[in-house]
């Protein structure tokens, strides 16, 4: 947990108690505190304007009726003299939490205010379930509720397999965008895994866009653009051999995509001794991993937690209640499309207007 200082002054100020002096907490005049449960604030006292007044806690706005609170307060020094303070570790009661809380001076009437205290929070962000709490989850919202079979959850598993891949085939997801250099062979126009296994990746679902890489001076490195072809545009290259710098490619999709290119390198975009003089790099959409075992976290970002969830509720509904299929599709469609919206990746647009000219007359 934390530890906060506040600064401690008195002035003249007009609050709901009138016009007098007043608490200021680092030069705001008495404004409200949130005091965090587990969390230890130090109201530092030492400056000279608190000489006569004593800094404290109460159950009660202004201690009216008297109620002091001292749990975790603890006072160091004198008022108005170095070194002065007053702690407080903002503890919770069991299953009511920390009392809201008024500071007060014990010497002067209405100088404070109010310290509301609120529970702690997680002070993590790393909020990733696991394949059967997302099971579990997308089954209530289906209204099916009860123990799980063995049958329904390796059936929940099952479509949810089948919803990563359809999403797949839906566009981009940016966390899945991976980037591939693969170093350039004369000649050779196909490269896959078979023929790298190195370097080339096993997972790819698409490819995006490809460059072609020369680091032969690597504090200098000059990339150039590829073009991508259809199987079409490829078949009729005349010679698919033919060697020099490679211009454009072809991507060949089955279970284990092939990526063509048009020209092969030739000697001098190629190298044996040093493969990353000249590579051949592609962005390329990776698959999503599949949901595997009901103990581990899905392979998706967070902004896709709300779609996952009614995705699968959506899928299992046509097996389970159907009746309710066309609801939790329409939340689904709406989720996805603002997760999908979320993976956009913003640009800067200037958009210029029309101009037109005139014939002179």
């Amino acid at each position: 947990m934390a530890t906060i200082t506040y600064t401690v002054t008195v002035a003249t100020g007009t609050t709901q108690y009138g016009t007098g002096n007043r608490y200021y907490i680092n030069g705001e005049l008495a404004p409200v505190l949130y005091l965090q449960e587990g969390n230890t604030y130090i109201f530092d006292t030492s400056d000279s304007t608190n000489d006569t007044h004593i800094f404290a806690f109460s159950t009660n706005p202004n201690n009216d009726p008297a109620a002091p609170y001292t749990t975790g307060v603890t006072t160091t020094g004198t008022s108005g003299q170095t070194g002065s303070n007053t702690t407080i570790v903002v503890a919770p009661v069991k299953r009511t939490g920390a009392p809201v809380l008024f500071y007060y001076c014990t010497v002067h009437s209405g100088m404070g205010g109010s310290a509301q205290t609120i529970p702690p929070t997680s002070e993590t962000t790393e909020y990733n379930p696991q394949i059967d709490d997302i099971i579990e989850e997308a089954y209530e919202r289906t209204g099916v509720m009860g123990t799980r079979t063995g049958y329904q959850l390796r059936s929940a598993r099952r479509s949810l397999n089948i919803m990563f891949q359809e999403w797949g085939n839906r566009g981009v997801h940016l966390w899945k965008v991976k980037l591939a250099k693969i170093p350039l062979v004369e000649g050779q126009a196909e490269y896959n895994f078979a023929s790298d296994s190195t370097n080339f990746p096993q997972d790819i679902d698409s490819v995006l866009e490809a460059y072609y890489r020369n680091n032969s001076t690597p504090t200098a490195p000059v990339d150039v653009a590829l073009t991508k072809i259809d199987r079409s545009t490829y078949s009729q290259t005349p010679n698919k051999l033919s060697k020099g710098t490679p211009s454009q490619y072809y991507v060949e999709r089955k279970l284990n995509p092939s990526i063509f290119l048009y020209t092969t390198p030739s000697s001098s975009v190629s190298s044996t001794t040093t493969p990353s003089n000249f590579q051949f790099c592609f962005y390329y959409l990776a698959k999503i991993q599949d949901a595997g075992s009901y103990n581990f976290t899905s392979d998706v970002v967070n902004r896709f937690y709300p779609c996952m969830m009614s995705g699968l509720a959506y899928y299992l509904s046509q097996k389970y209640s159907p009746d309710r299929s066309q609801e939790l599709e329409r939340r689904y469609e709406s989720e996805l499309l603002r997760a999908l919206d979320a993976d956009n990746q913003g640009t800067s647009t200037f958009i210029s207007p029309q101009t037109f000219y005139g014939d002179g007359v």
